[in-house]
């Protein structure tokens, strides 16, 4: 399958090559059987040409074709092209190289990450994506697989920001799809591995791996709003089975455990798949894991959308055919009691009630968080694999009481930190006692005022809302409330009710005489009030009688 050539052409490989040195150089016997399990599998696919993939994450209409017109796509293609060079640029990681040297890494709690990214015939996206991740340190190594046998492509294709990451192609003679990813994770040289595909740019990448770094184990993946609530019918839950798992897309940016995908590989050679569904394993991957992917959602940056596999095929029949023959067959592998460690049975902690990291911000300084889930925890959504069709668990879900795509599309997490005043975050659900709504920063500081700004009538927010503040999110203090004051301020030409803005101060500093609400607090000592903590959240000492709406968040003149 592998050849090495002593042409212009260095990454194509037989055994004695870098390829097979890195997977039997480990030292876990695991490993090796679960490279001679795949490769049996892998064997039964190369002999069959498969088409151009791409999963079908670009929803116009969470029901409509995912196929867009000729002019959408070129008007696209220019728009990604044209735009996105200047977004790539304006971002930079708060992560620095100097931290994930060997000797840093053996003192703090960083971790390092090989990124796995595969190409096919979109490789000008796939250069600007490597171009774009390898600015952030905390990505030593990236492995690009190449499934196009067409097209080689080689190292010095690719430039990179940061020179100290290790970069490496793999030339396949036969297209692997889904499955070369887990393949090259498994030969990454670090323990969890960065998968995005080349036809989605993450914009969020330092707030998405600062929430990785609280349970590395999970799944942390991200998506659009729509999306979301669609994954959100895609979970399957039986405590008397110990089935906990969830369906997530993997393309998007999703930092992932290489210990999970030696465990599916090991998963592939146990139950074997049809050539065509071996393909499409992204489909089965989340739901083998047997835990809830933890998943932010906000806005996706396109790439080149084109080359997509979605045309002129019925994906969604396959889509939803491969999810529930994943589902019927992680509960049949459950439902026997055995010791069997093929697939986990053991709910990762924290659980899913327990999460409350809902969406960066939109600048990636920041994380918004709030423990109101406007949707049905996924145990209420029984799965006793008696259905047919995914249809039928779906209907469960749509029975129950959450957002209708239109009001989520309106009110999603993200609108609280997206910059835009006219955009606001809605709770859906009436907060009651105890229910919290705040930030996490990726960069720890001392902050001194917040204003948030609502579309809503806080008036009564003092009265309403403890401040509370953390600097490992665990333990909290709660600040001592000084005083306030109620006044208007017009904001970027948006005029803003003085009811609806409350700014609060966290020590005795000078209160900047401008129209808005502000909120006195003091939550340290005088010699530690310049402290940096990394959460701050805003708690209500009341039972609501409505929703609550936030439309936007300013810290010491930094608009979130």
């Amino acid at each position: 399958m592998f050849e090495k050539s002593q042409g212009n052409d260095p990454f194509r490989f037989r055994r004695s090559s870098v390829f097979y040195n890195r997977l039997f150089s480990r030292r876990s016997n695991l490993r090796f059987i679960l490279i001679v399990l795949l490769f049996g599998a892998i064997i039964l696919i190369i002999i069959i040409k498969p088409r151009p993939y791409s999963d079908p994450r670009a929803l116009p209409e969470l029901t409509g074709s995912l196929d867009s017109d000729s002019s959408e796509i070129d008007s696209s293609h220019i728009v990604w092209k044209t735009d996105l060079i200047k977004k790539i640029n304006s971002r930079s990681s708060f992560y620095k190289p100097e931290q994930f040297t060997k000797e840093a890494l053996e003192k703090n709690k960083l971790i390092p990450v090989t990124a796995v990214l595969l190409g096919w015939k979109r490789t000008e996206s796939l250069k600007l994506v490597v171009n774009y991740i390898s600015k952030y340190p905390f990505i030593k190594e990236i492995l690009i697989w190449n499934n196009n046998n067409e097209t080689r492509l080689n190292v010095e294709d690719f430039e990179l920001n940061n020179m100290n990451v290790v970069l490496n192609v793999f030339n396949s003679d036969e297209n692997l799809h889904d499955l070369s990813k887990y393949i090259t994770c498994s030969m990454a040289e670090y323990n969890y591995c960065y998968f995005q595909d080349d036809d989605w740019l993450n914009l969020y990448m330092d707030s998405t791996y600062t929430n990785f770094l609280k349970n590395p184990s999970l799944i942390h993946s991200n998506t659009m709003p729509l999306i979301h609530l669609e994954h959100r019918r895609w979970m399957f839950s039986n405590s008397d089975k110990n089935i906990h798992t969830g369906f997530t897309w993997l393309g998007c940016g999703s930092f992932i455990s290489r210990t999970k995908v030696q465990r599916f590989l090991g998963q592939l050679g146990y139950i074997p798949l049809s050539k065509d569904r071996l393909r499409l394993v992204d489909m089965y991957f989340s739901l083998w894991t047997n835990q809830y992917p933890y998943q932010l959602s906000n806005p996706l940056t396109p790439l080149d959308q084109n080359h997509g596999w979605s045309s002129g095929i019925d994906h969604w029949s396959i889509v939803y055919s491969n999810i529930l023959d994943a589902a019927q067959k992680l509960y049949t592998e459950l439902a026997v009691k055995s010791d069997s460690d093929h697939f986990e049975r053991v709910e990762e902690t924290p659980y899913y009630h327990k999460r409350d990291v809902r969406a960066p911000c939109i600048n990636d300084k920041c994380l918004f968080i709030t423990n109101v889930d406007p949707f049905p925890h996924p145990s209420r959504v029984y799965y006793a694999n008696n259905i047919t069709h995914v249809h039928e668990q779906e209907a469960k879900f749509n029975a129950l009481d959450f957002p209708s795509n239109d009001f989520w599309e309106k009110h999603a997490y993200h609108n609280a930190v997206d910059l835009n005043l006219n955009t606001c975050w809605n709770s859906f659900k009436i907060p009651k006692k105890g229910d919290y709504f705040g930030l996490q920063f990726v960069e720890p500081k001392s902050y001194n005022k917040v204003t948030i700004v609502s579309s809503k009538d806080i008036s009564n927010f003092d009265a309403s809302f403890t401040v509370e503040i953390s600097f490992d999110g665990f333990n909290w203090k709660t600040c001592d409330k000084l005083e306030s004051s109620y006044e208007a301020q017009d904001y970027d030409s948006v005029d803003i009710s003085q009811n609806n803005i409350i700014a609060m101060d966290f020590d005795s500093a000078d209160i900047p005489k401008s129209n808005i609400i502000t909120m006195d607090f003091k939550c340290f000592e005088e010699e530690n009030k310049n402290d940096p903590v990394s959460f701050i959240k805003f708690k209500a000492t009341r039972d609501f009688t409505e929703p609550f709406e936030i439309c936007s968040f300013i810290l010491d003149g930094l608009s979130l």
